[in-house]
């Protein structure tokens, strides 16, 4: 990873000395889908359903809100840091070990908003403009160190990559402050509670003075900023739907692969002590499917009171390969993780028309959530569909980071589409696109 790095620093080095001081929107963009192809090289991304269509819910109401000079792109990074960065061009990221330390879904909101913010602003960009040698690998690099932690982490910045830009790439005081006041302004009018973030960081900050989370550490929050946080006077009262938020926290715990030592114990003791709580009895769901025990988590959702207990039982139903009953409780859910696990009943099950049908309902969320474009691809390539098939692959693999083989498949799209095609005209410049980053190279 070190030497992808170094070359990637005099790669957009040399980028960067022909564009004079100010980056225009696309060296901007370019610069940041270019630190996503490190980060997505070097750590594991986070793709859960559940939990990337619920964040892309929360970024998709604050970004209607924010008035962005760019499209935002989040990414969740599978890490036990406590973390959330923005750089250039609108590309934003967050950790698993942040939305675990997320108690109610203002919270984590309040620091989406507050990244938001500074992509609104552009404060790395204007960063990168005006202290020479800082380029989208150099973030790339200081990124990872924030969310990989310990040695490794320190490694990156230690090694003259980063280490002499680190403090150049920290935002100034006045720019957090700026974050603070935007990203305030942004939750509020979204429909979230202020007081969110700052009950979030007080949180934090008790009992940790030895040992302070990453996202205090890249964000300071002294006390004198949290009370000019607290003083801004915006509303008190969260006015959107939260009900389905405490339940990705567990989720998160309990997805990664493989769980903690003990966790699932942990999960379990807690739904025999709270058999009437919703969220302890989805912890003990999660356990018995992880499993192998079907039939228990099922049981337990028979007497689980909550209105998401369809979507959940959707998911052990078609984890069993019981296809049928699985397009019964769902066929009618409208969420988008419940549509994408239809689809994957109703392909379970040999429809596959009707798995095609029900991903496309899905396709604008294929950055979130890229096995949605992986799906298409392998269905339509099997109905003999190989145009579109190769297309999605494509989509698939520029997603993931793998630009040669996504390169592959839309040439082989572009070609069976015919060269003249609309089609053709639609990939061709992504095609372009993909052979300038260094990261091709």
């Amino acid at each position: 990873m070190y030497r992808r790095v170094i070359v990637l620093v005099l790669s957009w080095s040399l980028f960067l000395s022909g564009t004079g001081n100010a980056l225009t929107a696309d060296e901007e963009r370019k610069g940041g889908r270019e630190a996503f192809l490190e980060v997505s090289s070097s750590v594991n991304l986070y793709h859960d359903p559940f939990v990337s269509f619920y964040l892309d819910g929360i970024k998709r109401r604050l970004e209607e809100v924010a008035n962005l000079p760019f499209p935002v792109t989040l990414t969740v990074i599978e890490s036990s840091e406590l973390n959330a960065f923005a750089t250039m061009g609108g590309f934003v990221y967050v950790t698993t070990g942040l939305i675990q330390s997320c108690e109610r879904e203002d919270e984590l909101a309040g620091v989406m908003a507050h990244e938001l913010a500074h992509v609104g602003r552009r404060h790395i960009a204007k960063r990168m403009e005006k202290q020479k040698g800082i380029n989208a690998a150099m973030v790339a690099a200081i990124l990872l160190s924030s969310v990989i932690g310990g040695p490794a982490g320190s490694a990156l910045l230690a090694g003259g990559i980063g280490g002499a830009q680190t403090l150049a790439l920290k935002h100034s005081r006045d720019d957090e402050d700026e974050a603070d006041r935007s990203g305030a302004a942004i939750a509020e009018k979204a429909g979230y509670s202020v007081s969110g973030i700052s009950d979030f960081l007080r949180r934090l900050r008790t009992g940790m003075e030895k040992a302070y989370p990453q996202y205090l550490l890249t964000h300071p929050y002294p006390e004198e900023r949290l009370k000019r946080l607290e003083s801004l006077g915006l509303q008190s009262r969260t006015k959107v739907d939260v009900s389905f938020f405490p339940f990705l926290p567990p989720r998160v715990t309990l997805s990664q692969n493989p769980p903690k030592h003990g966790v699932q114990e942990i999960f379990l003791g807690r739904y025999e002590r709270k058999k009437d709580d919703p969220v302890s009895a989805y912890g003990a769901v999660l356990v018995y499917m992880s499993k192998g025990e079907p039939g228990r988590s099922l049981a337990i959702l028979d007497t689980m009171k909550s209105k998401h207990t369809k979507e959940f039982a959707g998911e052990v139903l078609v984890s069993a390969r019981k296809f049928p009953e699985a397009i019964r409780d769902l066929r009618e859910e409208t969420a988008p993780w419940a549509r994408f696990i239809l689809a994957k009943a109703y392909e379970g099950s040999g429809n596959a028309d009707m798995a095609v049908e029900t991903l496309l309902e899905l396709v604008s969320y294929g950055s979130i959530l890229p096995e949605i474009y992986y799906r298409l691809g392998m269905l339509m390539g099997r109905a003999g569909r190989d145009a579109q098939g190769h297309e999605y692959l494509g989509r698939y693999y520029f997603e993931l980071g793998r630009l040669k083989t996504a390169q592959l498949n839309l040439e082989k799209a572009i070609s069976r589409y015919g060269i003249n095609s609309p089609e053709a005209s639609r990939l061709i410049p992504l095609v372009d696109e993909i052979k300038k980053y260094p990261a091709y190279l």
